[in-house]
């Protein structure tokens, strides 16, 4: 079970290579070919030209001996955060929840069986909880459990046949029945947790924002130490959320905005 890079590298095709060096580059912030080469048992030809073709259409930068990404990938995603009218209102509501209260506000969004963080303080601050990192595992996460609770049965088990259940830390779900459980909770009380089961220390709840046709659109959620964690501080949490998800709503209700 899960996504365990099905081929071997050296099955990879033209495309999934050069993907794999871009994510090699990210992994390592910047790499040199030889350390390239060894990590996907290629030839230095091989992925030297890969690397040429990569550079040549501005994905790739070099600075030394270190390949690194490039910009084009900032204006790629310029592009995707303003395709969507939703991004731009969650963007909104999101700073505006953060003004409201001191946690960390976030807006996700699912996209191929994982939850992506789109908007959040986190990433201005100085926190050590989950550095820079922006994309999760569903089963284990506020948002991304307020999100699965919105779906059929057929679409988790989708998402867990490819990713499995892996644990993060020791308060992960690791069973298909205890996710079921946790999913059932989430719908009787209207929003997710997250009780240190990504990051220890680390707590969060979240509501999902759903269209007027019923698809679900993300969710938007509060993260905070877990020490500073109460049942009147997660009331708080809930309705402040239950706000910023009225909004978001409301807007995309009023027809002028698309999704």
């Amino acid at each position: 079970m899960g996504d365990q890079n099905r081929k071997t590298p050296s099955s990879l095709s033209t495309t999934e290579t050069s993907l794999a060096i871009v994510e090699k580059i990210r992994a390592h912030n910047g790499i040199r070919l030889r350390t390239l080469t060894e990590e996907l048992d290629l030839s230095k030809s091989t992925v030297h030209a890969h690397l040429t073709t990569l550079r040549n259409n501005r994905y790739v930068v070099k600075e030394g001996e270190f390949y690194h990404l490039g910009l084009k990938f900032f204006e790629l995603g310029e592009y995707v955060i303003s395709r969507k009218d939703i991004y731009e209102i969650a963007e909104q509501e999101v700073n505006a929840l953060n003004k409201r209260v001191d946690q960390i506000a976030d807006f996700s969004v699912e996209e191929h069986g994982r939850v992506l963080s789109l908007y959040s303080e986190l990433y201005n601050t100085q926190s050590s909880f989950l550095s820079d990192r922006r994309t999760f595992y569903m089963h284990n996460t506020a948002s991304g459990k307020a999100i699965l609770a919105e779906f059929s049965k057929s679409k988790v088990e989708k998402v867990i046949d490819r990713w499995g259940l892996p644990s993060e830390t020791e308060y992960s779900i690791s069973t298909l029945d205890e996710l079921y459980m946790e999913l059932e909770e989430t719908q009787e009380r209207g929003y997710a947790i997250n009780d240190e089961e990504v990051v220890t220390g680390l707590f969060s709840v979240a509501k999902p924002v759903m269209h007027t046709d019923g698809r679900v659109c993300g969710a938007v959620s509060l993260d905070s130490p877990k020490y500073r964690i109460n049942n009147d501080s997660i009331n708080e949490f809930a309705s402040q959320l239950d706000q910023t998800v009225q909004n978001i709503e409301q807007k995309l209700d009023d027809g002028s905005y698309s999704i």
